[in-house]
């Protein structure tokens, strides 16, 4: 799925792929011709830091819309929320941890 998921990135890199709200920031629900690579709906939340540009693509792996925190993979350029995550896999280890540069597993919210 990592090669799927790489390929999602690229493509909202080019721009071939947006967020389907107004505002470059948001949900993008991911076309029929990819396989499930996002629970709760196959879509993913494209993020634009708007200092920088820098983007940050998260892909629900358990997506919960109440209190429970949700589970996701993180694609991320974004130094900022880098730092944010490094903080959070030195805090609780067990739930979060670095994939490969750039990829994450986050369990709950950072920023």
């Amino acid at each position: 799925m990592k090669g799927k998921r790489t390929e999602i990135v690229a493509k909202i890199k080019s721009g071939e792929l947006i967020a389907n709200g107004k505002n470059n920031n948001g949900i993008c629900e991911l076309p029929f011709e990819f396989p499930i690579v996002s629970n709760g709906g196959n879509d993913v939340w494209i993020i634009r830091n708007k200092e920088n540009d820098k983007l940050t693509v998260r892909f629900f792996v358990f997506r919960n819309f109440f209190d429970s925190p949700s589970t996701k993979f993180v694609f991320t350029e974004d130094e900022k929320t880098i730092e944010a995550f490094e903080k959070r896999i030195k805090e609780k280890p067990e739930n979060n941890w670095k994939l490969d540069d750039n990829w994450y597993r986050i369990y709950g919210d950072v920023y």
